[in-house]
């Protein structure tokens, strides 16, 4: 099993890319299937960058993300989890946590 450490905003955001791809990957939909491939480029990309990011940069750039994908897919449980990693970020910012 692994462990999970909910105070380190790197970990989560690898557990979201991974999740997302293995969304993309199950998926069924061509439109979900390409929906799920962009949101995982674009939180790789992010996740490549998270050591040049500070948790508010991590934070604004995740919302962009989130906003730019539900007025095109809303109701898609990507976007839900992506909502729950931001707010665990956002947690952890206002903990005084640090990227």
């Amino acid at each position: 099993m692994t462990f999970i450490d909910w105070s380190d905003p790197e970990a989560m955001l690898g557990l979201l890319v991974e999740w997302v791809a293995d969304e993309r990957d199950a998926a069924a939909d061509p439109a979900r299937v390409a929906f799920l491939a962009q949101l995982a480029a674009e939180l790789s990309a992010l996740a490549v960058r998270h050591d040049d990011l500070s948790l508010d940069e991590l934070v604004a750039e995740m919302q962009a993300l989130h906003e730019a994908r539900a007025a095109g897919i809303s109701g898609d449980p990507a976007l839900g989890h992506l909502a729950d990693c931001i707010a665990e970020i956002e947690r952890v910012r206002s903990e005084g946590g640090s990227a």
